[in-house]
């Protein structure tokens, strides 16, 4: 077993004028970059940062982000970013919860100086268990919780998606998605990193800058949530850049129609598919591999990469792998995660076909229970994205006397001077064969979704939003 940090002074030795990490302020090569987290490994260390210690952050994604990350491991303490979407009252409270020695917010902190003085480059010895990464998922749905990751875990999943994607040291990665997210701490940092490969890192996703960026910097690799995918395939101006090199774009962390993936199989040339993870267990399947079919990429969740196995339990997704984490940081949380033999309770519910395909259809509490029984926001959700008037929706229960819970569809329309109607949508869910129980009671236009900083729907805000009291019937 090794460290990140030990993969970092490998390739700084063995390729030292290999481009390590592009941001929007320069780039820097595998020796620049290991004497940059030698400075910030010291500089952490003036702050009384030993091993076990830990680091939170609150950095957009750079060259400065992935140092720190690199040092907090050097030093063997443990590596806590928080989204830049947090605000003080949410930092604070990730802070109080996990106890942190440190917080950087920019690049004037001390820790960051480029003009300390390396006093030992030399990394921290791997524990396999040892806690070295804390992310706090993203509260979607429930309070944020703290997730703990090591080397191990981590570095396991980047071996898996190596072989999986049959990726190199001669791969560019063109990263949007936070890297203190897990998406993007995995592919903008440390996939790239144990490959010795580069990462290309924006501080903020704009779709014209990433095509872009794929073009100058002949970008081969990317990934995230659907809105990422989706925002280059919709471009208005896709034909303008030249994304020949662009290969693999695996696409997940929020629903994922499977017309965007066939759109973008045509449209981007790229090789894609929907996948399955959580910041728990971050990639536990994908059908985005060089050798799976174009109707599996499209329609199913794709199935266990690596050392990953998947079950059906009553209808839950159960997981387990190398990958697995540690456990939360807070320890009370884990009996109801775990199975007794191991496995994660994902908290999703799912089925497997024949051939081992994986297919998410909703969480187990992303449902709506009308007068007792459970019908699956996701599974209404891909039924109404088929309607020609629907761009996107999101399907949330808003409490009701009468029924206990009602569904109310919020839906971004196609074109917005020609909403759907309630009975529109009705009409359409009755000619698919849908039973009018599970057919939306309340529809509400929307002019976009609102996502959390990893790109999935924030449900809690639309549920707050059209709470009864507040209710407009469409």
């Amino acid at each position: 077993m090794t460290t990140f940090a030990a993969r970092l002074a490998h390739h700084a030795a063995a390729a030292p004028d290999k481009i390590a990490v592009v941001d929007d302020g320069g780039r820097v090569t595998y020796e620049q970059l290991a004497r940059r987290v030698g400075r910030v490994a010291e500089g952490l260390r003036r702050n009384d940062v030993g091993p076990g210690a830990t680091v939170s952050s609150q950095l957009r994604n750079g060259i400065d982000a992935t140092a720190l990350c690199l040092a907090a491991n050097r030093l063997g303490a443990v590596h806590n970013p928080i989204l830049a979407t947090a605000g003080a009252h949410e930092v604070a409270r990730i802070r109080a919860d996990c106890g942190s020695t440190v917080f950087v917010d920019g690049a004037d902190h001390d820790v960051l100086d480029p003009e300390c003085e390396t006093r030992d480059s030399t990394p921290a010895p791997a524990e396999e268990r040892a806690p070295r990464f804390l992310l706090y998922t993203s509260g979607s749905e429930a309070a944020p919780k703290g997730v703990l990751h090591s080397d191990s875990t981590l570095l396991a999943e980047c071996a898996a998606q190596a072989a999986y994607h049959r990726l190199g040291a001669h791969d560019v990665f063109v990263m949007p998605s936070p890297t203190a997210h897990v998406s993007g701490l995995l592919y903008g940092i440390l996939l790239p990193l144990y490959l010795g490969a580069t990462a290309v890192l924006m501080a903020r996703w704009d779709a014209g800058q990433f095509l872009a960026l794929v073009e100058a910097e002949r970008g081969t690799f990317s990934g995230g949530a659907t809105p990422f995918l989706q925002g280059a395939v919709d471009h208005p101006d896709l034909d303008r850049f030249d994304v020949s090199s662009l290969a693999v774009f695996p696409c997940g962390g929020a629903d994922v129609p499977p017309d965007l993936i066939r759109r973008a199989i045509a449209r981007l040339g790229v090789r894609t598919g929907r996948g399955y993870g959580s910041t728990e267990f971050p990639s536990i399947t994908s059908s985005a591999g060089p050798d799976e079919p174009d109707d599996k990429r499209a329609t199913t969740d794709g199935r266990p990469i690596g050392a990953n196995e998947v079950r059906i339990v009553d209808g839950e997704i159960h997981a387990r792998g190398p990958e697995l984490f540690l456990g939360y940081r807070d320890p009370a949380l884990d009996a109801a995660a775990f199975t007794p033999d191991g496995w994660l309770r994902t908290g999703d519910l799912g089925t497997l076909d024949a051939d081992g395909y994986l297919t998410v259809t909703g969480r187990a509490k992303d449902v709506v229970i009308r007068k007792g029984e459970k019908i699956s926001a996701r599974e209404i959700e891909e039924l109404l994205a088929r309607h020609p008037g629907v761009r996107e929706v999101a399907v949330v229960a808003l409490a009701d006397a009468r029924t206990g819970e009602r569904a109310c569809a919020c839906v971004v329309p196609a074109d917005p001077a020609l909403p759907p109607t309630l009975a529109e949508l009705g009409a359409h869910l009755t000619d698919l064969g849908v039973s009018r129980r599970k057919h939306p009671e309340q529809v509400e236009v929307v002019r976009e979704l609102p996502l959390t900083a990893s790109g999935k729907v924030a449900k809690s805000e639309l549920r707050a939003r059209f709470a009864p009291a507040d209710r407009h019937d469409g």
